[in-house]
């Protein structure tokens, strides 16, 4: 028998039909009747294939062009395994210190405010002694790094803002003949003119909470103090910063988390329509965080249509037909990511390694090394500081490597999903999906799947619609297979 298992998958738009092929990476357009054939017929026998003949030689013509290869990956481990000792001392790039666990706002959807297996929030402060053991071990490490990052997290950084003046001060004359830049997280309150001053003398990245207009902001984001909404406070701050510190507010990243409680048009409506917002191309946006929560966040479906139909106008603005000036400022960053998933990720392939891991990791400490008040290590900001399981090391101690290991394999749980999976290269999981405090949890982990999975498969329809449709993207795109 000469059994063949295509590691593919197929899928179609309302004019063509077509196959991700998982071992080269590559997208084929091919004939309507292999897509049925395909589609239905998981692994087939290449000598008594039940087709007609024209089919099977199209089969066959895939097959030695060096597509549908069945080629899995045998084993699940990450290729910078090998390296990771070695990266963990001289390629640190990033650290993020966690200058307090307080904040003046209560905001409903926040990771510290009770609906999450995280921390809640405290009064407790960092001080410089042990920020400075943080900074120097970043330094101390980061030998192959020719530029280094620091940011300041929460809690509200800005409410430790004396620890955050020593600690630039003190990285400036540390690190010498090097890049070096400074990015905050802020929730924008705080902002008053002597901190702005600092800011904007030392280059800042800042990235502002603003949910949009005052109704839908205030619906979360709200003072602990009285319950009060902090939309007219951050606003104010924000045309200050325009108006007083214009180099700053080139810098400003304003990041919106969507709650689909609220009107999508009319956050929409508020970063189109305000003057102080004109001059931004984009601003991020991104859903309420699911990883850790305890109750399921439930999205409503109005909202994800008014969301769905920004994203036509963005598509159509691709091709002249809307003109760009109309395009919401939280969907313009879609086409970015569609085009660096289509083709940074999308690198064509002599085929799957025997040895791989799914996409998602990031290497644990490396990329974006978080510390929290204490001096704990975390492989960022996003994960519980609650977690057994990601603790990754302590400033005074040095990284535990063997936990770091386990974190970047964390695919080894679901090993044999993983392996006949095919958004294998796509995938988005990572540690926090998987981490329920005390050990990784397979369970917890394939329960992600299905929306990350739904999440390319969205991707890859609109990629192929807009090639349709006759957009150019400049780059080999899809091979066609349909008149072969």
């Amino acid at each position: 028998m000469n059994i063949c298992q295509p590691f593919i998958y197929t899928f179609q738009t309302r004019l063509h039909h077509y196959v991700y092929d998982v071992n080269t990476n590559l997208i084929l357009r091919i004939k309507e009747e292999a897509y049925h054939f395909l589609n239905s017929h998981s692994s087939f026998d290449l000598d008594q294939m039940e087709a007609a003949p024209e089919l099977q030689q199209y089969i066959r013509d895939l097959l030695d062009n060096g597509f549908l290869s069945s080629q899995r990956p045998q084993i699940v481990i990450h290729p910078k395994t090998k390296h990771l000792e070695h990266m963990l001392q001289h390629q640190l790039k990033t650290l993020t210190l966690q200058v307090t666990q307080n904040c003046n706002l209560r905001c409903s959807y926040c990771v510290y405010s009770g609906g999450y297996e995280n921390r809640g929030h405290t009064s407790l402060m960092m001080d410089f002694e042990t920020a400075r053991k943080c900074i120097d071990f970043v330094i101390d490490r980061s030998v192959d790094s020719d530029r280094l990052d620091f940011g300041f997290y929460g809690g509200e950084p800005l409410i430790n803002f004396p620890l955050i003046k020593q600690c630039v001060e003190y990285i400036k004359e540390q690190v010498v003949y090097r890049d070096v830049g400074f990015h905050l997280t802020t929730n924008g309150t705080l902002l008053n003119d002597d901190i702005l001053a600092f800011l904007d003398e030392h280059r800042f990245v800042l990235t502002i909470s603003l949910d949009g207009d005052q109704e839908n902001h205030d619906r979360n984001r709200r003072f602990a103090v009285n319950g009060r909404g902090s939309f007219d406070t951050i606003i104010a701050n924000v045309d200050k910063i325009k108006r007083n510190y214009p180099a700053l507010f080139e810098w400003i990243n304003f990041n919106v988390v969507l709650d689909t409680r609220n009107d999508f048009g009319c956050i929409n409506d508020f970063y189109t329509n305000y003057e102080t917002f004109e001059s931004l191309y984009s601003v991020r946006s991104s859903y309420i965080n699911d990883a850790y929560v305890k109750d399921e966040i439930l999205y409503r479906n109005a909202f994800i249509e008014q969301r769905g139909y920004e994203v036509f106008k963005m598509m159509l603005s691709k091709f002249g037909r809307v003109d760009e000036s109309h395009v919401s400022k939280l969907i313009k960053d879609y086409y970015i990511q569609l085009y660096f998933r289509m083709f940074h990720y999308r690198k064509p392939s002599a085929g799957m390694p025997i040895e791989a891991h799914h996409g998602g990791p990031c290497v644990p400490g490396v990329q974006r090394l978080f510390a929290d008040v204490h001096g704990n290590l975390f492989p960022c900001e996003r994960v519980s500081e609650q977690s057994e399981v990601v603790q990754i090391g302590k400033v005074d101690t040095g990284f535990e490597v063997d936990k770091i290991s386990r974190i970047l394999n964390v695919g080894t749980i679901t090993e044999d999903a993983c392996k006949n999976c095919w958004n294998f290269r796509f995938c988005t999981l990572c540690v926090a999906v998987a981490d329920d405090l005390h050990t990784l949890s397979k369970e917890k982990k394939m329960s992600h799947c299905s929306v990350v999975k739904n999440d390319i498969r969205h991707t890859l329809l609109d990629f192929c619609m807009m090639n349709e449709l006759g957009y150019d993207f400049s780059e080999d795109t899809i091979l066609d297979f349909e008149k072969a």
